[in-house]
């Protein structure tokens, strides 16, 4: 049988994990060490802000301060996600060309995310779904599926990162609260329209005190019954600590946190206009579009939310189709000729947002009065 290495961390705040993910991107694209799973307890709370958020936008900085709340940008997909001493998080590093592995983000969620909710539901006597396009979710007492844990993933040339977490004891709802700024927006595909009736946590639905290692067991089962290994104990290697010292300073500076800020554009000129839309795709992700236009064309273009995309690095789908569009006339059919040819290059994807979709949504915003 198959063996994937094991690694257990807890000297990482979840926060300072936007480090690690890449080291063990790198580590195991690069083939110095095999597949790898890694199973995260935290000490303390902080906040994760996943690659394609607007942290102007998104979240309270101020807040986050005033209660030592660090704040980090990870490389990754899906939206922003508090963890404190109650959340468990799991993620796979493993090679792209594994046969075993689904051919895309999308799918990747659904085999891992399918098998992780039966194995809750079967050990804790409760109900447990995947809910597309990344979300586990438990059904409580009043009968409405709320969310118990995050995910997300991201395809690379050589490497895919799975991640997936779960609030096993009760969040700070305080906390997740006034760090983190949702847009109504987000919820419109749900039953739950804010953050503190989304979400849930594991012991409530189960209704019993649980052990992270209980939750620890449950990933064990699941991910050696799916992709049918054998999870081995293991450690980081002196190359992985190596690298972790090599990129904890580009991964924790202000320029790569606020990258997805209108900042970016520094000084915009008077006469450009600004625009901006919000919207969230049924069983997909929410996005943010904003445009500066002049006489017709796109100046500036910004893509931020909840998005799906890969690869992440060396460049994204949404950083290529700003790229592409910027000094573009506002046209629709030219915004979808150039989105398609950005999206059939090979290994890019954008789960849960077409082309038309995207281009349309991107004249629209250009366009409105």
């Amino acid at each position: 049988m198959e063996e994937w290495r094991s690694v257990d961390v807890d000297w990482l705040t979840y926060a300072e994990t936007a480090i690690y993910r890449p080291v063990l991107m790198r580590a195991v694209s690069e083939g110095i060490v095999p597949d790898t799973v890694t199973f995260c307890k935290f000490p303390k709370p902080s906040l994760a802000m996943n690659y394609f958020s607007d942290p102007d936008k998104e979240i309270d900085f101020d807040f986050c301060r005033e209660r030592g709340i660090s704040v980090c940008r990870v490389i990754s997909s899906g939206g922003s996600v508090l963890g404190d001493t109650g959340y468990f998080f799991v993620f796979l590093h493993l090679r792209r060309n594994n046969p075993k592995l689904p051919p895309n983000a999308e799918k990747m969620f659904e085999k891992t995310l399918t098998g992780i909710a039966e194995g809750l539901s079967a050990t804790f006597n409760i109900h447990c779904r995947f809910r597309p396009l990344n979300d586990i979710e438990t059904k409580c007492d009043d009968g409405i599926w709320r969310k118990i844990g995050p995910s997300s993933c991201f395809y690379e040339e050589k490497g895919i990162q799975m991640a997936s977490g779960l609030q096993v004891k009760a969040p700070n709802l305080e906390l997740i609260s006034g760090a983190i700024r949702p847009a109504p927006e987000k919820f419109m595909d749900k039953e739950t329209k804010s953050v503190r009736e989304r979400i849930t946590y594991l012991e409530k639905a189960a209704k019993k005190a649980i052990d992270l290692e209980e939750v620890r067991r449950v990933y064990i089962d699941s991910i050696e019954r799916g992709f049918q290994v054998a999870l081995i104990p293991g450690k980081l290697t002196e190359k992985e600590n190596a690298y972790y010292n090599e990129m904890e300073r580009e991964y924790t500076s202000e320029e790569f946190l606020m990258e997805r800020s209108e900042r970016k554009f520094g000084k915009v000129p008077a006469d450009f206009v600004r625009k901006m839309i919000q919207f969230k795709v049924p069983q997909g992700p929410f996005v943010r579009i904003v445009t500066y236009v002049k006489e017709d064309r796109i100046k500036h273009l910004l893509i931020s939310g909840n998005l799906y995309a890969s690869p992440l690095r060396p460049t994204s789908p949404i950083h290529e189709i700003e790229k592409a569009l910027e000094d573009q006339p506002i046209d629709m059919a030219l915004f979808k000729k150039e989105i398609e040819g950005i999206l059939n290059r090979p290994h890019f994807n954008l789960a849960g947002l077409s082309p038309e979709l995207l281009s349309g949504k991107i004249h629209e915003c250009a366009t409105q009065q």
